[in-house]
Parts: structure tokens; sequence; C-alpha cells
């Protein structure tokens, strides 16, 4: 019956005064929480350590990828590539305030928000789509 309290603690906080980012993080920090329910407390720089590929987007039924790399440190500092053609060399940093990410240089021109968090994937939600990302190295697209 996890998936039932999941729905309901929510609306049950949220009746009690709590805001709908309160709830978000107090329904995925109980004891026994999934993957799937990590949500807004697992973005942390400990999470995001290591190599991340910046996917695609999705813009209403549009998909555009971009197969960008990234290499994330827990000290606030990363190394992207302009275009999936480069090496990973340039320097950049992130800031995580709550749910949302701010990517500097290359994407702080987004509003990140976390939408959904796993172990190997994040989506994050920008003006008109969503950003998706996976843990590792971009793996070569086939022409």
């Amino acid at each position: 019956m996890k998936f039932r309290t999941v729905l309901v603690l929510p609306l049950l906080l949220s009746a009690c005064g709590q805001s709908e980012d309160q709830a978000a993080t107090t329904a995925g920090t109980g004891s026994g929480a999934g993957a799937s329910e990590v949500a807004v407390a697992g973005l942390t720089p400990a999470h995001l350590e290591g190599p991340w590929c910046y996917s695609h987007n999705m813009i209403s039924d549009e998909r555009s990828d971009e197969m960008l790399g990234f290499i994330f440190s827990q000290d606030g500092t990363l190394l992207y590539q302009t275009n999936s053609l480069t090496e990973i060399e340039n320097p950049g940093s992130y800031v995580i305030d709550g749910s949302s990410i701010k990517i500097k240089p290359t994407l702080a021109f987004f509003n990140m928000k976390l939408e959904s968090l796993s172990q190997n994937e994040m989506v994050f939600k920008m003006a008109y789509g969503s950003m998706y990302w996976t843990r590792g190295a971009c793996k070569a697209q086939a022409i």
C-alpha cells in the first residue's frame, strides 16, 4: 500500500498548511522510499558527482537530441562539452537551490526545476518542455 501512502501524504500535508514543494520533499524522505520517490530530497552534489549525459529535450511531442557530456564534482564545479564532437574540458559551475539547479555558463539561461530523479536518470522541467539526463558518458549515436 505504499502507492496509496505516497498519494495521500501530500494531500494530508497540504491540508495542514504545507506547500506542495514541502509536501513533495517530505514524501520523498520517509523510510523505505523507493528511487522514484527520491525526487527533491535526492538532488545533492553527492548524487550528481561523476559523469552525466544530457541526452535530449522533449518539447510537446518533439525530441531534440543533445548528447552533451558533463562531469559534476561535489564542490560545485563541473566540466562540460560545447557539442557532442568536442572533449569534456570546458570548466563551469552549478548551484542547487531546493528543487532547482543552475548550470553556468552553458545552461545558465534555463530555469531547470527537478521533475524526477532516480539513481541513473534525472529530468528537469524547463520553460516549454523537459531535459533528460542519464548517468555515465554519452553513447555514440548511429548515423
